[in-house]
């Protein structure tokens, strides 16, 4: 009886036509992944090249109505009017996430959500906040300070706005670029003359300075 000891055609075949596969497939996976590095280099150059430049804040106006204090309560209504611009001359600036808060020193008075504001090349726009203060404990400590009584009853108080904001900047076809803005307005004097329960910002408005807590890609 003789055995025949040569190799099997058919399986040296499949082993090879697998074998050619998997080194395809490699070569695939590893031309899509030097791809996709190279492109994101691309966009992180071009990026650097463009120059984001953040959006700017102004408080144009800060108004008090129905406002009165004591050493024991805080009320009163307030209407914070912003301008905020878009200095870039090719990216356009979505903000959303947008909170803003007011504040007497270390007292936080209220809080509103702001919908989304978009802002064009070179654009800027004009925002009105309306806020209600009461005597929540959410905001108000339970004494006021001593310090805002006796602003008031000189005729002026000094207010602090804060802002928190998401800034997403898009260019064209690449991929947005998002930063979280902590926006901080301070020392905005307010007078109360006749009625005395009511106040506006004196001067011409307040420039606001940010920075940035954030980014995503």
């Amino acid at each position: 009886m003789e055995v025949d000891f040569s190799p099997n055609p058919a399986g040296t075949g499949t082993t090879r036509s697998r074998s050619g596969n998997h080194g395809r497939v490699r070569k695939l996976i590893l031309t899509l992944v030097l791809m996709f590095v190279l492109l994101m280099v691309i966009f992180t150059i071009v990026w650097f090249v463009l120059d984001i430049q953040e959006p700017t804040f102004q408080v144009t106006s800060f108004s008090v109505s129905n406002f009165s204090v004591s050493a024991t309560h805080l009320r009163g209504k307030y209407q914070v009017e912003l301008t905020i611009a878009n200095p870039n001359k090719k990216i356009q600036v979505m903000l959303d996430h947008f909170n803003l808060l007011v504040y007497y020193g270390q007292v936080g008075l209220s809080a509103a959500a702001l919908k989304p504001v978009y802002l064009e090349k070179l654009a800027n726009k004009t925002v009105s906040v309306y806020l209600v203060v009461s005597d929540s404990p959410k905001f108000v400590h339970k004494e006021v300070p001593e310090s805002m009584v006796k602003e008031w009853n000189k005729g002026v108080v000094n207010f602090d706005v804060r802002m928190v904001v998401r800034a997403r900047f898009e260019a064209g076809i690449l991929p947005s670029k998002e930063k979280f803005l902590d926006v901080y307005c301070g020392d905005l004097d307010v007078g109360f003359f006749s009625p005395k329960d009511s106040g506006k910002l004196l001067g011409i408005g307040k420039h606001c300075h940010d920075h940035e807590v954030e980014e995503d890609d």
